[in-house]
């Protein structure tokens, strides 16, 4: 399959970094908005590519940690990195390589459970009656209402997602 002949926008997934990539594409891996046929889907401005002047828009996706989740470092050696700027952005697990398995996972996140103990359940005289029968409890009446709270102890990582396989994606722009 020639990735020449792709429609502009189209995205693709690889094992490859963006040099070897260019290499089997025998393009110049110096990335170049008018000349380049495939960049690195890290948000970066593709302004003056066709595929920007096609649909108005000046950067491609960020897919990086997205599903099919893409690696957060699409660039290649010697490209300048973009700046991951929020936890939103980054797979936890950023030493991961193309082709790394990741397994799923649920968030960490709190269980709470409340409940009610009502204080009104003794008699004026501090019994209470069980069931009608003969056998009286002592409590006491002073003793009011109380709240209960029961918490389950947190389990899991920093974040839920399926099981993956990272790799790079990049997108056609000219």
């Amino acid at each position: 399959m020639s990735y020449q002949n792709q429609v502009l926008g189209t995205i693709i997934s690889s094992v490859l970094n963006y040099d070897q990539l260019c290499k089997v594409m025998q393009e110049n891996p110096a990335i170049d908005n008018q000349n380049s046929s495939y960049v690195p889907c890290d948000g970066r401005n593709i302004e003056h590519s066709k595929l920007s002047e096609l649909t108005g828009t000046l950067t491609v996706p960020d897919l990086r940690g997205r599903f099919l989740r893409g690696l957060n470092t699409i660039y290649s050696p010697g490209q300048p990195a973009l700046v991951i700027t929020s936890a939103d952005e980054d797979d936890p697990n950023s030493n991961r390589k193309a082709g790394d398995y990741q397994a799923d996972m649920l968030k960490l996140h709190p269980h709470t459970a409340s409940g009610h103990i009502n204080g009104s359940v003794c008699g004026s005289n501090g019994t209470h009656d069980v069931d009608g029968g003969d056998e009286k409890w002592n409590c006491d009446p002073n003793f009011g209402d109380h709240n209960v709270v029961v918490s389950v102890q947190p389990f899991g990582g920093s974040e839920t997602r399926p099981k993956n396989v990272s790799v790079y994606f990049y997108i056609k722009i000219n």
